[in-house]
């Protein structure tokens, strides 16, 4: 399942009840650097729990979960985990990162937690604590056991498939305005790219890796521009991204475009298609939106539809503009 499939099927059911039941706990598995951990934390932050806690499995022990022990008085007590205690009272989310790379003893501690919601003196039972999980599989080499069937059978298990629209759509409200937009272009441009990720591989182009890609400096000379992003997503992939990010540089003026819009010339060639177009779409607010559609409305249509969705994205005042509204009875079959 991809992002936007997972997120719509969670942010549905966490609340529900079900003849006093709450929702499962859920494990996400998928390929490393996929975003997993970004799907569990914006459900975490759309749904505005009381408190949401990122509790790392696999660097945690057993006793993390059981709590120490407390031999004051006649019988021993355990002293539970200050992070997992705070869950006890409210409505909240706990999400379970690298659940796959736990030892087989640490499974067996967060059988418990994670299907009764109670595990030494911690008792989450009584609170609204929802559960996300997130595993990485064993195929992809990445340092992930073999998931105990008894673990697995206490959660409802989703594959992770990485999407290029739904990371688009991420990248566009979260990666840095001034490279960001290149990077979204280019993936694009080069979908092979956004998740190339092989086990067998020291560095692998993964959604997570492009993200880390679009902070290096661009004001770095050139080879070491191109060193430090082939360090995130590998020479293969850095060589093509690095010759797109130079046709910036060659490719008609967009600042220009938006002072003549009508009488610009419109590229033929794909990848300097793709660079125009999201460098038009970075552009466009809503003074200008009705100059831009003049120039947009040249382009071949998947571009038009491209930029304009981008522009709306990073600015979702230009829906209130009369010639986004002409666009837009226009375009009425394509969904905004």
């Amino acid at each position: 399942m991809k992002y936007s499939d997972i997120y719509e099927s969670i942010t549905a059911q966490f609340g529900t009840t079900h003849t006093g039941h709450k929702t499962p706990a859920y494990l996400l598995l998928g390929k490393p650097g996929g975003g997993k951990s970004d799907l569990a934390r914006a459900i975490g932050r759309d749904l505005k729990f009381d408190k949401v806690v990122e509790f790392n499995a696999s660097l945690r022990d057993p006793v993390d979960l059981l709590g120490t022990p407390n031999n004051q008085g006649e019988t021993t007590r355990w002293k539970k985990p200050d992070d997992l205690a705070q869950l006890e009272h409210g409505r909240n989310l706990l999400i379970i990162e690298e659940l796959t790379d736990c030892t087989q003893q640490m499974q067996n501690a967060c059988c418990g937690l994670i299907y009764d919601g109670k595990v030494g003196e911690l008792d989450l039972s009584s609170s609204q604590t929802y559960i996300i999980a997130s595993g990485n599989r064993t195929e992809d080499k990445s340092g992930a056991f073999r998931l105990s069937t008894k673990l697995g059978n206490r959660m409802r298990i989703l594959d992770f498939d990485v999407s290029l629209d739904d990371w688009c759509e991420w990248a566009i409200d979260n990666l840095p305005d001034e490279t960001g937009y290149k990077v979204v272009q280019f993936l694009r441009f080069k979908p092979d790219l956004l998740d190339a990720f092989d086990p067998n591989a020291r560095i692998s182009p993964t959604p997570r890796a492009w993200a880390r890609a679009s902070l290096v400096p661009t004001n770095l000379r050139s080879d070491l521009y191109f060193a430090n992003v082939a360090g995130d997503v590998g020479e293969g992939a850095a060589a093509p991204f690095t010759a797109f990010c130079r046709l910036f540089d060659s490719m008609p003026n967009p600042d220009e475009i938006m002072m003549n819009p009508s009488k610009a010339e419109v590229p033929t060639k794909m990848d300097v298609l793709y660079a125009l177009t999201g460098a038009i779409a970075h552009r466009i607010n809503k003074d200008n939106f009705d100059r831009a559609i003049e120039f947009i409305d040249r382009l071949p249509p998947e571009f038009n539809v491209m930029c304009v969705q981008d522009a709306m994205k990073m600015k979702p005042e230009i829906k209130h503009t009369k010639a986004f509204v002409s666009w837009a009875v226009k375009n009425s079959s394509v969904v905004i």
